[in-house]
């Protein structure tokens, strides 16, 4: 579904992996009876809050859907009768289970899925990686972000790349290339690290590598 409904034409490396949170990702094509590490310190944006209601729910999809018409995002609505949502409450990792709902969208061939999702409460909290799509996608999404921030009774970003907070894009820029650099050298100290990675979830890792063999 994924590949018939984003058709990307020149997609990050897919894994075509089992993910596990905030764990690792294991990519067949390697062949190796472990799972690889894996890196995540690529540029996010995070955000999260609680709808004013179901009017703000209907208003949010619209504007959203109406955003990435204009910029020619994929987009598709979400509608998941039961799925379980991974929520980080009071620095405790807690799962929700129950209906979801929302749209997402995909700013750029190499950006997280943009993923509004609502539990129940309509409440949110989720997150998108910018390092690989570059500072106008990021620009974009926090864009985006401030249009629908109005809906929510309250609306808390982390933007890592400082746009959100100061509206510099130098700043952005200068985030996004010392991420760059680190990782290149990282890239380069190990010869088995390979990225990015695109896993099956629509999430971007940075890169993955081989265990170090255990020293006897």
């Amino acid at each position: 579904m994924d590949s018939q409904f984003w058709r990307l034409e020149q997609p990050i490396l897919s894994s075509g992996a089992q993910t596990y949170p905030f764990a690792a990702a294991c990519h067949p094509c390697f062949k190796q009876q472990y799972v690889p590490q894996e890196a995540r310190v690529g540029v996010t944006i995070h955000f999260e809050g609680q709808l004013r209601g179901e009017e703000q729910y209907v208003a949010l999809l619209q504007e959203v859907e109406a955003f990435a018409i204009a910029r020619d995002w994929r987009f598709r609505p979400i509608d998941e009768a039961e799925m379980v949502l991974n929520r980080v409450i009071d620095e405790r990792s807690v799962d929700y289970i129950g209906p979801v709902m929302g749209i997402e969208c995909l700013p750029h061939p190499k950006s997280d899925r943009l993923r509004f999702e609502f539990d129940r409460d309509l409440s949110m909290q989720q997150y998108c990686k910018t390092q690989f799509a570059g500072s106008e996608a990021h620009i974009e999404i926090i864009e985006l972000l401030r249009k629908v921030a109005p809906l929510f009774v309250e609306f808390d970003v982390f933007d890592e790349g400082e746009y959100w907070e100061l509206g510099d894009r130098s700043i952005l820029q200068a985030n996004l290339d010392t991420v760059d650099a680190l990782l290149a050298e990282a890239l380069r100290k190990d010869p088995t690290a390979r990225g990015p990675i695109r896993l099956d979830n629509g999430r971007v890792v940075d890169f993955v590598s081989d265990p170090q063999p255990e020293s006897k």
